[in-house]
């Protein structure tokens, strides 16, 4: 597995956006913790997709706060900014894909501000025929900031990656 795949064992994402204060402020009300745990679910997957096994840099820089810090329980504090984890990013793509353990998502909000969102995954090494193999287990946290610029409404601001193991 590679830094990056092991890096990013954790990260995601959420809603659709708003144009304009009052749009926003109409948005964030008629949003549920459900609705947002629901976009949030399908950014999450839209991200670590572009992330392993499309290589799409745009959609993982569109989903990723300027200011991201991403900690990791093998390499402490590990970036402090979207850029130097975009370029590892597109660096080790391809090869591998990330599986979420079902039913092990939760999404909580923080006020109106942001959404953390929590879960396990695994770590899958993608073989010639397409095939599978699980290679690594973690834990993660996201925390989601809400984002009037961003395409989302969403950008993952923090990350915390911990709790991994190799898979026999």
């Amino acid at each position: 597995m590679t830094r990056t795949q092991k890096i990013l064992s954790a990260a995601a994402l959420a809603t659709t956006g708003a144009g304009g204060a009052a749009q926003a402020e109409t948005s964030a009300a008629a949003e549920t913790a459900e609705s947002v745990a629901a976009n949030l679910k399908q950014l999450d997957a839209k991200l670590f997709a572009a992330a392993f096994e499309t290589c799409e840099m745009d959609v993982v820089t569109g989903l990723l706060a300027d200011d991201l810090e991403f900690y990791h329980d093998r390499d402490g504090l590990s970036y402090t900014t979207a850029d130097a984890f975009i370029a590892d990013v597109k660096r080790d793509c391809g090869g591998g894909k990330r599986v979420l353990v079902e039913d092990s998502l939760t999404t909580h909000m923080i006020g109106d501000f942001a959404a953390m969102q929590h879960g396990r995954h695994e770590f899958h090494q993608v073989m010639p025929d397409g095939s599978s193999i699980a290679r690594e287990k973690g834990v993660f946290m996201h925390m989601w900031k809400r984002d009037d610029d961003a395409p989302s409404g969403w950008k993952v601001s923090r990350i915390i990656s911990y709790d991994h193991e190799g898979i026999e």
